[in-house]
């Protein structure tokens, strides 16, 4: 059924009873009503076991309330079981329903323990409406406001005078009634404001859910730009050098796949990605003539290419958001034991992020024709 509004008075009965059958019991609501609804299943089933004792023990045992007390202990367990160890609300509340309407229909028609018997159904509007259903609550609420007019106020009623006061004929019909209508009252009102509670808060989290459908569109959608953009940089980069068309991709993606074989997360995976992309950013600051020199560099055209490594830092420190791409576009050539630029990092002391690009780095580049020699083999390259 669809979110009730906020008309006061003008649904039809149709309509109010749809709206008492919509559930109010769901999450914490849920787990907290199949906790008290074990609750009181455990005093019934206390006070059934207390009746059968004291039936027991008495002088003259009678049949109809030893069937009686043990009815009350075995619905409240039953019901006890239902919804604490199964939590199936739905089958609980039909034990307690069944057991109001057999037990003091009982209790009214025969004057049971004396006529005190029926003073328990007092119990029923409140606790019908509250731990089981308002539904169920108003249906037994007007059944027995209708069996005790009909018990007291009808000749039916004549043989069961010897068990009730004149008095007690006349007034409690009324007082039953009266209490179940103000119990019923003040339930459809709580169960009303409840399913405004509930319909309120799935507006909440639908809308929620919608904002945050938007904000990940969007966030994918700067992520893509970004991701981009510095591939269009990466791009720009390896254009320098018409040898090494590719190889920040490749490089990437080489790296990349490493990490996940490593089982990284998805955030470190892509900062490894956009890292590896921007590695070689310091050859902006390289002549082109030393990049595509064909013959032998000499050790100060060496040094000039080996200082991409720290123009490369010195672009990216402070200017852009990608956790370690300043340290692997310093570190990238150094070795693990020592030998590598521009600081002679050894083992460990290389972050990892730089030794897996340094590793795809060499990969690709042993893999690449150079303007210097050709690609060498892949055993070799492995080896």
């Amino acid at each position: 059924m669809n979110p009730i509004d906020e008309r006061e008075g003008s649904y039809s009965l149709k309509e109010w009873w749809a709206i008492l059958g919509r559930p109010i019991f769901v999450g914490d609501r849920l787990k907290a009503n199949l906790m008290a609804l074990t609750g009181a299943s455990v005093v019934t089933m206390i006070l059934g076991f207390v009746l059968l004792i004291m039936n027991v023990l008495q002088p003259e045992v009678s049949v109809p309330k030893l069937i009686m007390s043990n009815m009350t202990l075995l619905a409240g367990a039953g019901c006890a079981y239902l919804s604490y160890f199964r939590k199936d609300r739905k089958t609980a509340v039909v034990i307690p329903t069944l057991f109001c309407c057999v037990v003091f229909t009982f209790y009214a028609l025969t004057g049971y323990a004396e006529g005190t018997g029926i003073l328990w159904s007092i119990l029923l509007p409140i606790g019908m409406c509250y731990f089981v259903g308002i539904r169920y609550g108003i249906i037994l609420s007007v059944y027995y406001s209708v069996l005790y007019t009909v018990v007291f106020y009808t000749p039916l009623g004549n043989n069961l005078r010897i068990y009730y006061t004149d008095a007690f004929c006349v007034r409690f019909p009324m007082m039953y009634a009266a209490l179940s209508a103000f119990t019923i009252v003040a339930m459809i009102q709580y169960h009303r404001t409840a399913l405004f509670e509930i319909d309120h808060t799935n507006r909440l989290n639908e809308e929620v859910e919608r904002q945050t459908a938007v904000a990940e569109e969007r966030s994918r959608k700067i992520e893509q730009m970004s991701f981009q953009t510095i591939q269009t940089l990466a791009n720009a980069i390896d254009a320098k050098d018409p040898y090494t068309k590719g190889h920040s991709t490749r490089v990437s993606l080489c790296s990349v796949a490493v990490a996940e074989e490593l089982g990284w997360d998805k955030e470190r995976v892509n900062d490894l990605r956009y890292a590896a992309l921007l590695h070689d950013i310091g050859k902006i600051g390289v002549p082109d003539s030393i990049l595509n020199n064909t013959r032998k560099l000499t050790d100060v055209e060496y040094d000039i290419i080996k200082s991409h490594t720290t123009m490369g830092a010195d672009i990216l420190r402070d200017r852009i958001i990608i956790e370690g791409a300043e340290d692997v576009a310093r570190s990238h050539h150094e070795r693990y034991d020592g030998t590598g630029y521009p600081n002679g990092l050894k083992g460990e002391k290389i972050s990892e992020k730089a030794r897996i690009v340094a590793i795809a780095d060499a990969f690709d580049a042993m893999n690449s024709n150079r303007v210097y020699r050709k690609a060498c083999d892949r055993e070799y390259i492995i080896a």
